[in-house]
């Protein structure tokens, strides 16, 4: 899996070092938390959720990576998200929806130094 290093330059510059919350992994599981509460999630192409989940993302975490509708990018942590979920089982998709699996459930109830380090696992 490739990780874009723009990736790593916005995870740098949104590090706070006098804080002990951790955004990567607090964003990949809210993530899996909505599809999980919703049920299923509303795909537009191969491993690309609508617009309004990631708008809904970047308000819940203040991040504005979604830029206006028209003008909108795939941002690279939220690929990230997605590729890794994929890549790990947590998610699966019929092409149209994406729902979370039973791999995704056990994920959500680990404790957040394991979840973290699954993360990791990628960036190392």
């Amino acid at each position: 899996m490739n990780i874009d290093i723009e990736l790593f330059q916005w995870l740098n510059r949104q590090t706070d070092l006098n804080s002990s919350q951790i955004d990567l992994v607090d964003g990949f599981v809210f993530m899996l938390r909505k599809i999980k509460q919703h049920g299923s999630i509303r795909m537009v192409g191969n491993r690309e959720f609508h617009s309004r989940f990631w708008r809904s993302h970047d308000r819940a975490f203040g991040y504005q990576l979604m830029k206006k509708k028209g003008r909108q990018q795939r941002a690279h942590l939220y690929q990230f998200y997605c590729d890794i979920a994929f890549e790990e089982a947590l998610l699966k998709t019929d092409g149209t929806i994406v729902t979370l699996t039973e791999a995704g459930e056990a994920y959500l109830r680990q404790s957040k130094d394991k979840q973290l380090d699954l993360l990791f696992s990628y960036i190392w």
